[in-house]
């Protein structure tokens, strides 16, 4: 189950969001906010594990709220639902799931949860991991490699060590304070930050697309330019990345 905070200041959206829900049997909704600082309040006293936050509200507007829980310790997911469309960079760049827009339907935010529930089940699994570990006195901490030794990531996963080659890492991304390492049909958890990861992939061909996205450039198959400065990464898989605008030239550069 997800429990769900539902935040718009406007009284029929929430009543269609909650109508909407209503169809996935595994989205609990413990409330909802018609402000930012109620949305605030309530993110903070319910620990809620997913959020859908309207944007454009009176007085602390969705990035706000977003901004003024990111030092917290249980940071949600979050899915912008707005009837805006020029807000996408800026969501994604906090790290949204997904940015679905009104009049919203019922296939779109379906695919949205989806991708909730992924984020979600990752999280939850590096939780365990990292709990079990602290129970047996295990370090959890990446270690650098050994001068000369071969490119892997070392990362324990059901209680066994894997030895991932850099190569066949296809991308990386960020869901709360774990990493999610995608090879293929396989995603491994790590408990570890962006930045440490990041260190310890940089002899290898990565590069950041996103705030809480990298991607290995050996696996990029094609570029396609989208509007205000971003652009799309096709991956081998059929696999697509969103590049944000703040990175965008850098990954071009390198590209070509």
């Amino acid at each position: 189950m997800m429990r769900t905070l539902v935040v718009d200041d406007e009284p029929l959206a929430r009543e269609y969001l909650l109508s909407l829900l209503a169809d996935h049997g595994d989205i609990e909704v413990i409330g909802t906010c018609k402000n930012g600082r109620e949305a605030i309040a309530a993110i903070r006293g319910e620990s809620p594990d997913l959020v859908f936050l309207d944007i454009q509200m009176p007085g602390m507007n969705g990035f706000d709220v977003v901004k003024a829980i990111q030092e917290d310790d249980a940071m949600p997911l979050f899915i912008f639902a707005t009837a805006y469309d020029d807000y996408a960079v800026e969501a994604f760049d906090l790290a949204a799931v997904d940015y679905v827009l009104k009049p919203l339907e019922a296939s779109r935010l379906a695919r949205a949860i989806e991708r909730a529930r992924e984020r979600h089940v990752a999280v939850s699994k590096g939780e365990l991991m990292s709990a079990v570990d602290k129970a047996l006195g295990r370090d959890t901490q990446l270690q650098p490699p050994a001068s000369g030794a071969v490119q892997k990531l070392t990362i324990r996963d059901n209680g066994q060590i894997q030895l991932v080659d850099f190569n066949d890492i296809d991308w990386v991304d960020a869901a709360g304070d774990y990493m999610c390492v995608h090879v293929g049909p396989v995603t491994h958890i790590m408990r570890c930050t962006m930045t440490e990861l990041s260190q310890r992939l940089s002899s290898g061909p990565f590069a950041r697309i996103h705030r809480s996205t990298l991607v290995n450039l050996d696996k990029v198959t094609q570029i396609t330019p989208l509007s205000k400065g971003e652009s799309l990464l096709h991956l081998e898989g059929d696999t697509t990345l969103k590049v944000s605008r703040n990175y965008r030239q850098s990954i071009v550069h390198l590209l070509n």
